[in-house]
């Protein structure tokens, strides 16, 4: 009997395996996996306050952000709220004037 059969029976027992025949096993399932399909990440906001606080802004300044596009907000139960990467972008300098919006 080889190891698939003792998997299919389903009977409980304790078996030793020697370490080549181990890595031809893991070979063997390796091959029959599927790839996972990786779900994005989901994307993390920030309130307001969270956001001023981060950029060291005053929150006149985040409204005309909001006003001419260079920040974008998203409503979630009736409150404002910004992508962390949007922030972090401007935060580092990576979103500037003339880099787009």
């Amino acid at each position: 009997m080889n190891v698939k059969d003792l998997i299919r029976s389903g009977a409980n027992v304790s078996v030793t395996v020697g370490l080549e025949d181990l890595r031809e096993i893991f070979k063997e399932v390796a091959g029959t996996l599927k790839p996972v399909r990786q779900e994005p990440l989901p994307e993390e906001f920030l309130s307001r306050k969270e956001v001023l606080a981060i950029l060291k802004i005053d929150s006149s300044t985040l409204w005309n952000w909001e006003r001419t596009g260079y920040i974008k907000s998203y409503p979630f139960g009736g409150r404002k709220r910004y992508k962390q990467a949007d922030v972090e972008s401007i935060r580092t300098g990576k979103k500037g004037v003339n880099n787009g919006k």
